[in-house]
């Protein structure tokens, strides 16, 4: 029997809100695994909300998109304290880097970003860099970043009013109409979190996790005690599809229209080729 310590059950605690006791029984019918821990709660409550893995962090996420759309940069700075990550100085590193990594799309990390020569000063990146760390006083840390081009598409991007949540889509098509629609995608992709772009791309593991949790689920309701097996199984596929409608970007609910889906939204317009969000804290990157 695995050992079942506090910090095991603050870090369940933390990502299920429920009771202490509960979490640890859990815990222990699980024999210690976070994730089996976190499927039977899932199982014993159909409204279990999960909470992302995020880590303490503050800092800015800025978004470049050359003006023929072809290009696009996303990028997250993170720093110590909320008080630097609202200062002019930091915000206008942050820009600037977004817009080196526009001028180098193909830097293969960090490292080569900041060593790779801007094109206006003729110094590399990490020069400006340090400067800021001198003159901020605190660590700054260039997360992360992805760059996306293409020749016959549209580059779109969103990045909220706070600089905390950031969007690059990719649609096919040009013009003013697919830009438009890039950022309408780009809006409903940082305030949904769809983690999918199609149902095609949920791992085939994912997709019988959530089966088998909304099985057991329709198990233990009541009113489905007498119900014969082809509907039981109808309510388990409802379920499946609920899921789907939370992670996969296509199947969601449009924001402004939620009788429409993002794939009735597009269908005609454009085809959604890619997207990637960036939220400050997030554990993984």
């Amino acid at each position: 029997m695995a050992e079942i310590t506090a910090a095991m059950v603050k870090e369940l605690r933390d990502k299920t809100d429920v009771p202490m006791m509960k979490a640890k029984k859990a815990l222990v019918e699980a024999n210690g695994d976070m994730d089996a821990a976190i499927t039977r709660l899932r199982e014993e409550n159909k409204n279990l909300q999960l909470k992302e893995g995020r880590v303490s962090a503050e800092g800015l996420v800025e978004a470049f998109v050359r003006e023929h759309a072809q290009l696009g940069v996303l990028i997250e700075v993170n720093t110590e304290t909320d008080f630097v990550a609202r200062n002019d100085e930091f915000a206008a590193l942050v820009r600037y880097l977004a817009v080196h990594a526009g001028q180098n799309p193909t830097a293969e990390s960090v490292e080569h970003l900041l060593d790779a020569i801007h094109h206006e000063s003729g110094e590399p990146a990490r020069t400006r860099y340090q400067e800021a760390l001198a003159k901020l006083r605190e660590n700054i840390v260039v997360k992360r970043f992805t760059a996306f081009q293409t020749t016959d598409g549209t580059i779109g991007s969103y990045v909220h009013s706070n600089g905390k949540i950031g969007v690059l889509v990719e649609l096919s098509g040009d013009g003013v109409d697919v830009a438009d629609l890039a950022k309408e995608v780009a809006m409903q992709i940082a305030s949904q979190k769809p983690k999918f772009l199609t149902k095609e791309e949920v791992p085939a593991s994912l997709v019988d996790q959530e089966r088998d949790i909304a099985r057991a689920n329709a198990a233990a309701d009541p009113k489905n005690a007498n119900k014969p097996a082809e509907i039981v199984e109808k309510i388990v596929e409802g379920g499946l599809s609920n899921f789907y409608k939370g992670v996969v970007l296509l199947e969601q609910a449009y924001i402004r229209e939620p009788k429409q889906t993002i794939a009735q939204v597009v269908k005609g317009k454009a085809e959604i080729r890619r997207f990637v969000r960036f939220e400050i804290g997030e554990a993984s990157a």
